[in-house]
């Protein structure tokens, strides 16, 4: 066998072992809450907080793409901001449900909250009630 030859079939060797790039294990850790009920326009209403739980493998992983849902009973006015954040950084996420990468790179136990408001002057209104809030976030 040429030296050339018996170089490729190292190579090829190690790479089914997995030494030249072992695959890290994808993941996703979900969160559950309520939204919050929004009784004034003008407040901010956070969100609790939302973070993996203790059976999510945390060291060497970093975020990939985060997705959520939620929901309002009865009517969602058109005035009605949301911002996700975590880590220092917050994205629009005024849409019910949607997703983004925005937090990719982060560690996975970066935690999250989500802030609400009503835009117009502060005053009180008839409540907007909160309903199930789902976090979920890739991981890599």
């Amino acid at each position: 066998m040429s030296a050339g030859l018996r170089v490729s079939a190292i190579v090829l060797i190690l790479a089914l072992v997995g030494i030249f790039s072992p695959a890290r294990a994808a993941g996703r850790w979900v969160a559950q809450s309520d939204a919050p009920t929004l009784r004034q326009q003008g407040l901010r209403y956070d969100s609790a907080t939302l973070s993996p739980n203790n059976s999510t493998p945390l060291s060497g992983n970093a975020i990939t793409r985060v997705a959520w849902r939620y929901d309002y009973a009865g009517w969602r006015p058109r005035e009605l901001v949301v911002q996700l954040c975590g880590g220092g950084r917050c994205v629009d996420a005024s849409n019910a449900r949607g997703q983004t990468t925005a937090f990719a790179g982060l560690p996975v136990a970066t935690p999250f909250r989500f802030n609400f408001r009503i835009q117009g002057p502060r005053a009180a209104r008839t409540p907007l009630e909160g309903g199930a809030l789902t976090l979920m976030v890739n991981f890599r």
